[in-house]
């Protein structure tokens, strides 16, 4: 189990969790002594309320999205690093197909309701717990992992979550607005 200094933790340290990304990132808090609701959602899920881009048709049957620490270039990729989140918004917007090797590729994706497939190329650094505890948050333990681009390309994604609106609404109402109010 944990040693008595971990379990301590929450005593010293006072957080006021209103949400978090998943089931997973919950049960870590848990075991560590926080109190912590069962509020679920991953904040670039709220984007499709922030941003509508103004023209949706599909223009690509794939893009990719490679997490920042993946120092390479490919075909048809959509650069993460840029001056304005909408040039990104956009592109995924126009793809029928994401495959990303970063959270927030599939998660941003997902929101605008374009299938994404997660790419790991099996790196022992990889972590998958977050992508677990996003999955999860949406009711889907079961998905695909891609090695690479071509076996992503012969994959079904996972279907599209259907509770986004209700975790939507469920970041909304956990805001910690009454931190502003006088």
């Amino acid at each position: 189990m944990y040693p008595p200094e971990h379990i301590s933790r929450a005593k010293k340290f006072h957080l006021d969790i209103r949400a978090v990304r998943g089931p997973e990132t919950r049960k870590i808090l848990l075991r560590e002594g926080f109190v912590c609701p069962e509020v679920y959602g991953d904040p670039a899920i709220l984007m499709p309320l922030i941003y509508t881009p103004a023209h949706q048709e599909k223009e690509y049957e794939y893009s990719i999205i490679l997490h920042k620490s993946d120092n390479k270039e490919v075909s048809n990729q959509i650069p993460i690093m840029c001056r304005d989140y909408r040039e990104v918004i956009d592109k995924i917007v126009k793809s029928k197909l994401v495959i990303s090797s970063s959270l927030h590729g599939i998660i941003v994706a997902e929101a605008y309701g374009i299938p994404a497939i997660m790419l790991s190329d099996k790196r022992s650094d990889f972590n998958l717990l977050k992508y677990h505890d996003y999955y999860y948050s949406t009711k889907r333990e079961n998905y695909p992992i891609a090695t690479s681009i071509e076996e992503a390309l012969s994959i079904e994604p996972v279907q599209l979550p259907d509770n986004l609106d209700k975790l939507r609404e469920g970041l909304i109402n956990a805001f910690p607005v009454d931190l502003w109010r006088t």
